[in-house]
């Protein structure tokens, strides 16, 4: 029996500007964060004795990562000298004349996949290592690769930075299918580009693409970690792939919604914010208000911003709210608006739940809305 230990991260952008935070201090310190992975992956491989670290794509920023930035991750991986270290550049790392991958000189353990080679041979693990997509044209490695001899007796593993199983799109990069990929016979495909946690499986190839190990946006909640995993060879049986999620993120994002109808001050929109929403000091959130304010009440998002500062690492508040209509002040109008408030509140006399209540005063304020401004602003 034989067995391959591996890591796979991808998507870790080195460098990452955080232009959207706003604020360079707290963007620094994301940075900072966004690099400290680069530690916590450098302990697991040495504690665990991962044989390969499989990195699947924007390792690093290519234009805003600093040369100081690329020293310190060269010294780390010389520390993983019993680790053989394969990178697949990706779109926002790729390679070039002026490339970090081709300008710094790597240790011997680190292999920098530029798509010129169809496979890169590591006889030490008796593993055979596939990429594609390298120079954009998917179409192509995909088809010589598809004709490709894959050794049954070989530790087979496909390294790829792009979009798997999404409507194909010119601005979508490198697009395939899971069925593409799956018919390819691997035993592991490392997959990158998309930030979030996605898996694939079938009874051969385990496909999974570990988003990135710590968030860069609102787009990306959820877990966010790396994969460690191994795979079986043994004699007369179906080699194994078995993996498990490393969890690795300092912070997390979150994208919240709350009703503040029944808030009439600043005041009280952040006491209710606090209170529901119960925030994470340090995690990042992005706030939508909804609901109607009276006429009196415009909520000042710098000042409910500055309330719930201190709440957490980061918060941006957006303003979805309506101004109410006073239903009184049409019930002796003659026209289409009286008539439209008379029939909802005969409605509202027939029904029997709060719940009821709410969905008829929420037609009655988007009805009188319409009426009023053409439009519907909810």
């Amino acid at each position: 029996m034989r067995q391959l230990s591996f890591l796979h991260t991808s998507d870790i952008h080195l460098d990452a500007p955080f232009s959207s935070i706003g604020d360079e201090a707290k963007a620094h310190i994301r940075r900072n964060e966004v690099e400290s992975i680069l530690y916590k992956i450098s302990e697991r491989v040495q504690e665990e004795k991962i044989e390969l670290l499989l990195i699947s794509g924007d390792l690093f920023e290519d234009k805003h990562v600093r040369s100081s930035t690329i020293l310190k991750l060269k010294n780390i991986f010389s520390e993983l000298y019993n680790t053989e270290i394969v990178i697949v550049p990706g779109n926002h790392d790729p390679i070039h004349d002026n490339s970090y991958y081709k300008t710094t000189v790597w240790g011997n353990n680190v292999h920098i996949l530029d798509g010129s080679k169809p496979c890169l041979v590591l006889e030490r693990l008796n593993t055979c290592i596939y990429c594609m997509g390298v120079k954009q044209d998917i179409k192509r490695d995909y088809t010589e690769l598809l004709n490709a001899e894959i050794s049954p007796d070989r530790f087979n593993i496909l390294v790829f930075h792009g979009t798997v199983d999404i409507p194909f799109e010119e601005e979508n990069y490198n697009s395939i299918t899971s069925k593409e990929l799956f018919s390819l016979g691997m035993d592991y495909v490392a997959l990158g580009h998309m930030h979030n946690y996605s898996e694939f499986k079938n009874g051969r190839t385990v496909m999974i693409n570990p988003g990135s190990p710590e968030p860069l946006g609102f787009d990306e909640e959820g877990k966010h970690g790396f994969i460690q995993g191994i795979i079986t060879l043994s004699d007369n049986k179906p080699k194994q792939t078995v993996v498990k999620f490393i969890p690795s993120a300092e912070r997390h994002y979150h994208n919240l919604e709350i009703n503040i109808s029944d808030c009439r001050d600043d005041v009280s929109v952040i006491k209710k914010i606090s209170e529901e929403l119960k925030l994470r000091k340090i995690d990042l959130y992005k706030i939508i208000i909804t609901g109607f304010t009276g006429r009196d009440y415009t909520p000042d998002l710098a000042n409910i911003t500055d309330g719930l500062k201190e709440m957490c690492f980061f918060v941006k508040i957006l303003n979805r709210t309506s101004v109410r209509f006073e239903y009184k002040e049409y019930l002796e109008d003659p026209g289409i608006k009286g008539e439209f408030v008379r029939r909802i509140l005969d409605m509202q006399r027939t029904v029997s739940t709060q719940e009821e209540l709410y969905t008829l005063e929420l037609a009655m304020q988007y009805g009188l809305q319409a009426l009023e401004n053409g439009r519907v602003d909810g």
